[in-house]
């Protein structure tokens, strides 16, 4: 697979965030002001506001380890933090690294021990040298029926699939998705897909799925 671009790369650290904060000092007085200087977010919370959908920070800049200014998300809730970059999952874990580290600064806590489980979302677009249609001439046969019964010149391929987890389970990571990018051309063969992995697992996975197909 050829990447195109990252769409979403998204790493959850799940933890009780009162831990990082035992003594209940004042975020808006210590932490807040310190992540808007350091990451430069545009849009952050104040003092007062409602909380329910967590503490958002949106529209920062962070500075990777080649020296790469990216643009970064922040969201804090009361079971973990959630950042978003458009390049990898590693840089927003080492995001989300630099800002647990800084804690004891501004005293408040932090030990890697304090993290339960560390989740992810990778959404890509690629583009790939095989035709999805490979994978099954039954369903390339029922595209081409599919065609000429809606008729108009219109020209249908299977163009999607996903692998989903058991809903019934409580664990529910995202489901796994590869379908054609919504408004090109079949020729062009651009997809999107997503994955509940670190983005270069999921890359190593997609190239699996190409050899797959070819």
């Amino acid at each position: 697979m050829e990447l195109i671009s990252v769409q979403l790369a998204r790493s959850t650290w799940l933890a009780d965030v009162n831990e990082f904060n035992p003594r209940g000092l004042n975020l808006f007085a210590r932490l807040v002001p310190n992540l808007i200087e350091e990451y430069k977010f545009k849009v952050f919370p104040k003092e007062g506001d409602d909380f329910a959908q967590g503490m958002k920070f949106s529209k920062g800049e962070y500075v990777n380890q080649n020296g790469e200014a990216l643009m970064v998300e922040l969201v804090i809730f009361n079971d973990g933090v959630v950042a978003d970059t458009n390049a990898s999952t590693q840089n927003s874990d080492d995001f989300l690294k630099g800002i647990a580290e800084s804690l004891p600064n501004l005293g408040l806590s932090y030990n890697p021990e304090m993290i339960r489980t560390r989740v992810y979302l990778s959404q890509v677009f690629v583009r790939c040298s095989a035709r999805m249609s490979a994978v099954s001439q039954k369903l390339s046969d029922f595209g081409r029926r599919l065609s000429g019964a809606v008729g108009q010149q219109s020209h249908f391929e299977f163009s999607a699939f996903e692998f989903w987890p058991d809903q019934t389970q409580s664990f529910k990571p995202a489901i796994f998705s590869f379908q054609r990018k919504t408004g090109t051309a079949f020729s062009e063969n651009r997809y999107w897909s997503q994955a509940a992995l670190p983005t270069d697992k999921h890359l190593e996975l997609l190239d699996e799925l190409e050899a797959i197909l070819a």
